[in-house]
């Protein structure tokens, strides 16, 4: 069987809305699982920055990166995240 792709979701300067409606799918967070290996998703498992940095670029298949960029952090991340994924889709919002 071929490999999953790799999925990524970071909750940059946001409300978190976002993240808690993923989580809020109930038993189709299953289906996701099924359909993809999580390569970053903080807000579901322990995750940390290294992980990231130690992918080879474009190892990440889809990111969301949800919310703006506000600080240096924000910044850094979405610079990373850009590189190590293949697409990066930015979406929601920051009031």
């Amino acid at each position: 069987m071929a490999d999953k792709p790799k999925l990524a979701m970071y909750w940059a300067s946001s409300c978190g809305g976002c993240e808690i409606s993923l989580l809020s799918i109930g038993d189709k967070l299953l289906l996701v699982d099924e359909l993809y290996d999580l390569a970053f998703l903080p807000c579901l498992a322990d995750f940390k920055l290294a992980d990231v940095e130690g992918y080879p670029d474009g190892y990440i298949d889809v990111c969301l990166f949800n919310g703006a960029i506000r600080n240096s952090d924000n910044e850094e991340m979405a610079q990373l995240l850009r590189k190590k994924s293949k697409f990066l889709v930015a979406y929601g919002s920051a009031l």
